[in-house]
């Protein structure tokens, strides 16, 4: 009988774990046989494990701080990870409705009507924070408005940034630009004028808020340049660092020009430069800026250029033009992600690709030694294995340019030659041969309402409007959400004859390309929910009415969806979906597709009345009784605490009741109750008579524990 897995001694099969550097592949080999699981149950190795697959995750940051097992965060990255890959979410859910949100690190900002509402999604909290909008005038700014309004900009490390428009008696109307520390409940960390009527970008981290606007020029006058103010929230009120940024054209941000905070660094990275629209060139670079937020001055940029394409490859979609900026969740490294559209060596075809693009070592993280990065060659050296990449500069005067690992350097005179793309950077919509015939779901760009790509799980993810029947009593068809999701997976090594795929060599050095013997397998693409999903399910998904009141799972109180907007993370998707006639301050419906099966919204004490799959209704109105009105007092706050306090004691754990705090360890995220919670009952909606001694901000009921609607599927 041939040697198996079972047979190698532990020292082994614990060395060939140790190079696996995918949860996927850990979790499938401990589940291969019951020994095996055994071996590598042990809490070192998960340890180590973990570490490996995803040491800038959540979870290893739970795991190190002994707020979660190795093994529940092993899972729980295998499972969102899976989940993403083959399209099962593990729960949709409706948090609430609004005319607008913002979206990111697991919390939730939505506007609905005089009140801002914060929910915690990530962590499944019941209650959120409620802003009233209303006296943010005269409690926050000191000055009374008889009318007010807000509009959001952005939300980062419980930061929320917003305009707030309010008629004063004296001036009239006058704007002012907010941030509050949502973090901690009752604090304003920034109120600012507004300098100018232009578009806003936002960005920030706990000590320094930087607001930027194209508002500069540049040195010939020719083009507009954006300029960075910079505050630093612990030096308050001091006047804030201005700094314009040269050679940075105006173009749509998240398309063609994305800015992001990382390690205290402002970045910025763009698809053109100045110099490329006047200087028309064949090849095409990212244009790469950043600078310290703790020191915003012109000496202090750095600048790069990284080759991004050939002009001769094909004409590009624009419109289908995506940019993303990340940080890998395995690696640490930043990363551009970019969705392009061409039409390929003069084909009558369009095809979508996503291009991941790595910051090199020396531009990404200053700590890091360059001559770590072995990959960085010369193609018009043959000899040229001794080079040293500390040889090349970064520098806001330096015009060199440099590639990431799996590109060759392009030479300052554009010589087209000596790059190349690995597959493990590149990911098509479709295989090379595939015809127009098999196209999966609508493609169409007026029916694609949300583009990403969500590269820890190798999928990208369409939020596509797609045709359905109305009904099961007629042959009517209407328009549906849905999730188009294509992903691929790592190949095996061998090839068909069963040997080891070889390294490609450059034609000039000589070298072994790292990184090309990889080979990748597509998975198809698949649309979810399925076409014979329950007619209540494609009806929440629309932001219908409530599905209960028809009575009939296959019934439809059906509205065709309308404005969409929507933002995804690596764990779930929140989107806001209006009907198909709303004016632009209706309110719509906000609807989670949840794919982390450790965010648990039904396990809490208020608990949405879920449907399965099949449409047969679980009515939890006799378990947990639903309030006539959405009351909250003081006293129900502190029993609910202390019923959260002694399940933590306890230390209870049980295959149906996995609860963690996704806020980071050092310091927390997470909302905090109100240091003044009334002793009187408030209701959320209140026509025109306040509570007295209201104050600004509140902690009330979700708003999702109201609306009670929403699927598990796990």
């Amino acid at each position: 009988m041939p040697p198996s897995l079972i047979d190698l001694p532990p020292e082994t099969l614990l060395a060939i774990a140790g190079y696996l550097d995918s949860a996927i592949d850990y979790i499938h080999l401990s589940r291969s046989h019951r020994s095996i699981a055994h071996r590598l149950h042990d809490r070192t190795v998960l340890a180590k494990t973990i570490q490996r697959v995803a040491k800038y995750s959540k979870e290893c940051a739970l795991v190190a701080s002994n707020r979660m097992s190795p093994i529940d965060a092993l899972l729980c990255v295998y499972g969102r990870r899976q989940a993403w890959s083959e399209a099962r979410p593990a729960s949709t859910l409706v948090l609430g409705d609004g005319q607008s949100f913002l979206y990111q690190q697991g919390l939730l900002a939505y506007l609905r009507d005089d009140l801002l509402r914060i929910l915690d999604v990530h962590n499944a909290r019941r209650t959120e924070g409620v802003i009233y909008i209303s006296l943010i005038g005269s409690r926050l700014l000191g000055v009374d408005c008889k009318d007010s309004e807000v509009e959001l900009l952005h939300l980062q490390d419980g930061m929320l940034t917003f305009i707030y428009r309010g008629e004063t008696p004296t001036f009239g109307w006058a704007s002012w630009i907010l941030v509050i520390d949502i973090a901690q409940s009752e604090r304003l960390s920034l109120a600012v004028d507004p300098w100018t009527s232009e578009d806003l970008v936002v960005r920030n981290n706990r000590q320094y808020v930087c607001i930027i606007a194209p508002t500069g020029s540049s040195a010939n006058g020719r083009h507009r340049e954006w300029v960075c103010r910079v505050w630093n929230i612990d030096s308050l009120p001091a006047r804030p660092a201005t700094l314009q940024i040269p050679e940075l054209t105006i173009n749509e941000v998240g398309q063609a020009l994305v800015f992001e905070v990382y390690d205290g660094f402002l970045y910025a990275i763009s698809t053109q430069s100045s110099r490329q629209m006047e200087e028309p060139e064949w090849v095409s670079h990212y244009t790469c800026f950043r600078f310290p937020l703790s020191s915003p001055d012109r000496s202090t940029i750095e600048s790069i250029r990284i080759w991004r394409r050939h002009h001769r490859e094909g004409p590009i979609n624009d419109l289908w033009t995506d940019l993303q900026l990340f940080r890998d969740e395995s690696t640490g490294e930043l990363t551009i992600i970019e969705a392009r559209k061409e039409w390929t060596e003069g084909s009558s075809t369009q095809r979508r690709t996503w291009y991941r693009q790595r910051l090199p070592a020396v531009f990404s993280d200053p700590s890091d030694t360059v001559d770590m990065d072995q990959n960085m060659i010369d193609s018009n050296d043959q000899d040229n294995s001794a080079l040293a990449v500390s040889q090349l500069e970064v520098s806001s005067s330096s015009s060199n340019m440099t590639d990431s690992p799996y590109l060759l350097t392009v030479p300052p005179d554009h010589n087209e030659t000596g790059h190349y793309r690995l597959s493990s950077n590149t990911h098509a919509e479709y295989s090379p041969n595939f015809c127009s015939t098999s196209v999966v779901g609508n493609s169409n760009l007026a029916r694609n309402k949300y583009r990403t790509y969500i590269s820890s799980a190798a999928a990208f993810i369409d939020l596509i409007v797609d045709d359905r029947q109305a009904s099961s009593h007629t042959t009517a068809w209407a328009q549906h959400l849905r999730l188009r999701i294509g992903s691929r997976k790592e190949a095996s090594p061998l090839d068909e004859h069963g040997i080891l795929h070889r390294h490609s060599v450059d034609p000039h050095s000589r070298q072994a390309i790292e990184g090309s013997e990889l080979r990748y397998e597509d998975k198809g693409i698949r649309l979810w929910p399925p076409a014979d999903a329950p007619i209540v399910l494609q009806d929440l998904l629309n932001g219908s009415t409530s599905f209960r009141a028809s009575g009939d799972a296959n019934e439809s109180k059906f509205r065709s969806p309308g404005d969409i907007t929507a933002v995804a993370d690596e764990r779930s998707m929140v989107y806001l979906v209006k009907g198909k006639d709303a004016a632009e301050n209706d309110k719509g419906k906000l609807i989670l597709i949840n794919f982390d099966q450790y965010i648990q919204f039904w396990h809490n004490t208020w608990v949405p009345d879920f449907i399965d799959p099949y449409g047969h209704e679980q009515d939890l109105t006799d378990v947990v009784p639903k309030p006539k009105a959405q009351v909250l007092t003081k006293r129900i706050h502190d029993s609910m605490e202390m019923d959260i306090d002694k399940s933590e004691a306890s230390g209870t754990d049980s295959d149906h009741d996995h609860s963690y705090d996704w806020g980071e360890c050092e310091e927390e995220t997470t909302l905090q109750p109100a240091d003044e919670v009334n002793d009187l009952f408030w209701c959320e909606e209140f026509d025109d008579d306040e509570p007295v001694n209201l104050h600004w901000y509140q902690e009330q009921m979700a708003l999702w524990t109201d609306f009670r609607e929403g699927f598990c599927f796990t």
